[in-house]
């Protein structure tokens, strides 16, 4: 069975807007390693963000879930800097009235994660990006040995 990308975040949008949560796969590796892709995030909307928070908001025509690391002030308006744990750089600022909800609960293969625990890995987690760096580093370099190897 396929959806229609679009049309189905456009319905998960509007059920967070009337206050349901909503249950959906994700797809990326943005927050490896604590989501990565297939696991499954449950969303509840909320207006009350804090450091710490792995937020859903809409950039372009896309569901982004990353890691929220700062809100501050700008023009009158507050705005959220978010992160993925295994990308270098933080996401440009959002709005508020991008922000769809915050994760309450990730499961995968069966094991569920509520949002205290999540709040209590942070510290360890930020050391996401290392690892991330390091493990691609070590797949570059395994590949480089193989092809070494196999010009003998």
């Amino acid at each position: 069975m396929e959806t229609d990308p679009v049309r189905f975040k456009g319905i998960s949008g509007e059920l967070l807007g009337n206050g349901y949560d909503v249950r959906i796969s994700t797809r990326g590796m943005s927050m490896f390693p604590l989501v990565s892709t297939g696991d499954k995030i449950t969303i509840a909307p909320g207006g009350n963000y804090e450091i710490g928070d792995l937020i859903v908001f809409k950039r372009d025509d896309q569901m982004v879930c990353h890691r929220l690391v700062r809100i501050f002030a700008k023009d009158g308006n507050n705005c959220y800097q978010t992160h993925g744990d295994s990308f270098f750089h933080p996401d440009d600022p959002v709005t508020a009235d991008q922000i769809l909800g915050k994760v309450i609960q990730i499961e995968r293969a069966n094991v569920s994660l509520p949002r205290r625990a999540l709040l209590f890995m942070y510290p360890v987690l930020k050391f996401g990006r290392f690892n991330a760096y390091m493990v691609n580093a070590l797949i570059k370099l395994r590949a480089i040995f193989q092809i070494k190897s196999s010009d003998r």
